[in-house]
């Protein structure tokens, strides 16, 4: 493996490995975590496939939306071009192979899951921008994006375990909203950072980010202690 590509992927392999080890009952399947982190990355493709698609178009309703409303064009874009795009593209893999899956029977695999397959979503767009642009931006994203994505992935994963926590106990509807925030809550987050991130408000990105993983953390260490059944 060359430096450029090891710089892109070891701080991803450092937050994996310490979500993993937050999983307080039963680890889950290597086979399983493998395939989630193959199909984070496979993820990469639909999602850039949609935003080249959907870029004219969103441009469009973002310059619509702006002439009649103060939400400036750039909002427009990062939430529903990024954040909606790869957000929905990471669930609809991690509910394709893990919905209905036998090891699926804590609240917290469902974090576990959607980590695995935001990390290998995150591997996959760093390793591209890092040998695009080369080691400055892999010291960068190490301490911005790979935290971002993991972190967008443990509220994604949360509500995604709880919502399998419901299903189980027959509260469809409830499962159901819970599915719905599993997409939306990210979705929101994701937005929110590329929209700060875009405008150059240093201070109040950081801000932002600092406070972001800081909860995000807090929610995997509290899902991780209370070790709810989901089966």
């Amino acid at each position: 493996m060359d430096i450029l590509t090891f710089a892109a992927v070891i701080p991803a392999v450092v937050l994996l490995v310490y979500v993993y080890r937050l999983d307080p009952v039963e680890k889950e399947p290597m086979g399983l975590l493998l395939s989630l982190l193959f199909l984070g990355m496979l993820s990469t493709i639909p999602a850039s496939l949609l935003e080249s698609a959907g870029d004219g178009a969103v441009s469009d309703l973002a310059t619509v939306i702006s002439s009649r409303t103060p939400v400036p064009p750039t909002a427009v874009e990062t939430f529903l071009l990024i954040g909606l795009v790869e957000e929905t593209c990471k669930f609809v893999f991690l509910y394709w192979r893990t919905w209905r899956n036998a090891n699926f029977n804590y609240v917290f695999d469902g974090i576990v899951y959607a980590v695995f397959v935001g990390l290998g979503f995150a591997i996959a767009e760093n390793i591209t921008y890092v040998w695009m642009f080369g080691l400055d931006t892999a010291f960068v994203r190490a301490f911005t994006a790979i935290p971002g994505h993991c972190v967008f992935a443990v509220f994604m994963g949360y509500a995604y375990g709880l919502a399998r926590r419901a299903r189980t106990r027959g509260h469809g509807f409830l499962s159901f909203l819970l599915l719905i925030g599993a997409i939306v809550v990210p979705v929101l987050c994701h937005g929110l950072y590329d929209y700060l991130a875009m405008t150059g408000d240093v201070g109040a990105f950081w801000m932002f980010l600092i406070a972001f993983v800081a909860v995000g953390m807090l929610a995997a260490k509290h899902a991780s202690r209370k070790a709810q059944v989901a089966a």
